[in-house]
């Protein structure tokens, strides 16, 4: 079974925390000496020599200029008072937390132990209100939002003459900076406390301010509402040094539950909005175009939800939703298949968080469970380091502490729009209500480099013999933007079962791996195919020998008619007739002969064998029409038992085809005979087809010279 080894770091040194001796994968700070109580710390001193043996920090110094010891306290009495409004990792080293009182806090970090804390209280008593909304924190300014006021603040920071050269120390400390506030009044209605929230886009010229759409009765002692009082989300212009402006106001058909811009294109702006129809409800993801000043609706998908949803995220391809619903369950859309994958989960999903490589997602309940999902929607189990090994589906924090108040937030600790390079992201952010705060370190091994791509997902999830979740892992990666990815994942999956003797399930599952190539949701491009079309094709042929080996001729037979290689009906002719197959022997012989005189006939001569060998791409040229009168089928479609997430629609054959001419003339065969085989939609259904053999001779009919193939029902 795989599973995650984390630690838990906690950067308090309160004794309420109640963190137990006897718990080696939770570690928290210390004061000087022992604690009074002797009789409740039984191997104080042990746990003490075994975190400072590994490197561990035990009683924070307080030397200056840092004083990380008293910094942290009076964080810590912060965080009692005031909640983390915004938080942005400008890198995995450090992290900067604005709270909803006005104080910048700065956390520079080494793996997972704290080193330095900044408190900034620079905006405190300078804003038109007390308490902040949302906001979002740059190295040139700041764009705030508040609880109490229907305004939007931004705060230019601009360089004194005589502050320090050094960016990271103005960032830090905005007192290095000249500070230039300004506010622009918002829509909507007045003294009502509405949680109005802010997103910047990459280019950071554009930002958007939107809130929960209200009812539409009418206000006490107001005037009707006009078209733009009624508005819910406002694009504003941030650029220049003409300040905030209102470039356009709408009013979005659905409730809001999360509004970004898109990492890829930075005047799109991503919309999940709720609804019902027929008494159900919908989520909407909607694509806006902002690019001339107003949004205009582009795209609009509607996904049926059993209950509404509480919260939301997209992967770093935007290409994935998940949604959280209030019926403890998760649903993760995929628009690159058009498909919904269900899963289940045993509390309340309040947090949801992707991690960088976009392979794993975690969710975490308002009580501090946390659970983890790879890519496929496939539970991964957890377990804090511990001297026995017993991993669980969810990792219940409130056993290794007391936080009264719950989760408040959960982030990655990595740059908004990921890193360049090999970087390792292992630390996850973790702030509760009141305190404390921290990060769960993965212990993510030297097997995998550190990593946790879909890739070393895969391999994990091979090594405890989980080919089911493999593939279910490979189906959710996308060849147009990760080929060279997809393609290791799927030869790791296909050397891993044809090492192993064949059965039912292994027998699915590679077709349904193989599947995923030749019988794609949708069609791959002509330089995705053109690319790894010759390699894939040598593991159809190995596929093809390994059914052969288990002499599961009718499959063999039917994938090398699909192939078209002569090679492939005279290895089919030597076995049967050594098995005693002799009608079998005699029809693979004659296929092969056809094949060889047609190959003649067409000039190619000897540079059939070659090809044969080198590819498995089907020829165009076999006569079909002698397949149509040689050969029989039934198929009978077995009643399949799917996995707990099921897909939410289906896909016809036709749309899996190849519609390419130049590609289908070679790949048109392996293409129908994986969109019968590869279940892709989403839910991978290992359970064998069952077929009518009325006894051992009913192959061979009263024709003499012609056999019935009886077809898999390859699905």
């Amino acid at each position: 079974m795989s599973f995650c080894l984390a630690e838990l770091h906690l950067w308090s040194s309160k004794s309420t925390l109640h963190v137990r001796d006897t718990d080696i994968g939770t570690y928290q700070y210390y004061d000087k000496g022992e604690p009074v109580n002797l009789t409740e710390h039984h191997y104080f001193n042990e746990k003490q020599n075994f975190t400072e043996t590994r490197g561990l920090c035990w009683t924070p110094k307080n030397s200056r200029p840092e004083k990380l010891r008293d910094s942290l306290k009076e964080l810590e009495e912060l965080l009692q008072a005031s909640a983390c409004v915004s938080c942005r990792w400008r890198n995995k080293h450090s992290c900067q937390m604005l709270l909803s009182s006005g104080v910048l806090v700065t956390l520079s970090l080494n793996g997972p132990q704290l080193e330095r804390v900044s408190l900034d209280r620079v905006l405190v008593g300078r804003l038109a209100a007390d308490t902040i909304s949302d906001a979002v924190v740059t190295d040139k300014f700041l764009l705030l939002t508040f609880v109490e006021k229907n305004k939007v603040c931004l705060v230019h920071l601009t360089k004194r003459s005589h502050s320090s050269p050094d960016l990271n120390r103005r960032v830090e400390k905005l007192s290095f900076s000249d500070l230039r506030i300004s506010y622009l009044d918002l829509p909507g209605p007045a003294g009502r406390r509405v949680g109005r929230r802010v997103e910047l886009n990459r280019l950071q010229d554009v930002a958007i301010c939107w809130w929960p759409a209200v009812n539409e009765e009418a206000w006490p002692w107001s005037p009707v509402p006009s078209e733009g009082d009624r508005a819910n989300l406002v694009l504003l212009g941030c650029g220049g040094a003409g300040g905030l402006k209102i470039l356009s106001r709408v009013r979005t058909e659905g409730d809001p539950l999360d509004c970004r811009f898109s990492l890829s294109q930075p005047y799109q702006v991503l919309t999940v909005e709720l609804g019902s129809r027929g008494g159900e409800s919908v989520a909407d993801s909607c694509v806006y175009e902002c690019a001339r000043g107003r949004p205009q609706r582009l795209s609009v998908t509607s996904i049926p939800l059993s209950s509404r949803p509480v919260c939301c995220c997209r992967d770093h391809t935007e290409g994935r939703l998940l949604l959280g619903l209030c019926d403890s369950s998760l649903v993760l859309y995929d628009a690159r298949r058009g498909m919904s994958l269900l899963a289940q989960v045993p509390m309340l999903p309040a947090l949801l968080a992707w991690h960088p490589a976009g392979a794993l997602v975690v969710v975490a309940g308002g009580q501090g469970e946390l659970q983890c999902f790879d890519a496929g929607l496939s539970p991964i189990h957890m377990q804090l380091l511990a001297e026995d090994l017993a991993p669980e589906p969810t990792l219940r924090l409130p056993q290794h502490l007391r936080a009264p108040g719950g989760l408040a937030g959960l982030q990655w600790a990595a740059p908004p729009h990921g890193a360049e390079g090999p970087e390792v992201h292992d630390l996850l952010f973790l702030i509760f209500h009141g305190g404390p705060f921290g990060v769960l370190r993965l212990r993510l091994g030297a097997l995998n480099g550190g990593q946790l791509g879909p890739v070393e997902l895969v391999l994990q999830r091979l090594r405890c013999d989980q080919a089911d979740e493999a593939v279910s892992l490979l189906a959710a990666m996308d060849w147009s933007i990760m080929g060279a990815e997809c393609y290791r994942a799927l030869v790791a999956i296909t050397d891993h079962l044809l090492r192993q003797s064949l059965n039912a399930d292994r027998e699915a599952q590679l077709e349904a791996t193989l599947g995923l190539f030749y019988a794609p949701p949708r069609p791959l491009s002509d330089t995705v195919v053109l690319e790894y079309r010759d390699p894939i094709s040598k593991y159809a042929r190995r596929f093809f020998h390994h059914l052969l080996r288990y002499q599961r001729f009718e499959k063999a037979f039917l994938l090398a008619v699909d192939i078209g290689a002569r090679d492939l009906f005279m290895d089919i002719h030597y076995v049967a007739r050594d098995k005693g197959e002799l009608v079998l022997a005699e029809v693979a012989k004659k296929r092969a002969n056809e094949i060889d005189a047609e190959s003649l006939t067409t000039g190619l001569g000897g540079q059939e064998s070659s090809s044969a060998c080198n590819s498995a791409v089907p020829d165009s040229r076999t006569d079909r029409r002698w397949e149509e009168e040689q050969l029989g089928q039934r198929t009978r479609l077995p009643p399949g038992e799917g996995r707990s997430h099921a897909p939410s629609r289906t896909q016809s054959q036709d749309d899996r085809l190849l519609k390419t001419t130049g590609r289908s003339k070679q790949s048109r065969g392996l293409s129908e005979i994986f969109s019968r085989t590869a279940p892709i939609e989403g839910t991978w259904n290992w359970t064998q087809a069952e077929f009518n053999h009325d006894d051992s001779d009913n192959q061979v009919t009263e024709e003499p010279g012609t056999l019935k193939v009886v077809h898999f029902g390859l699905v």
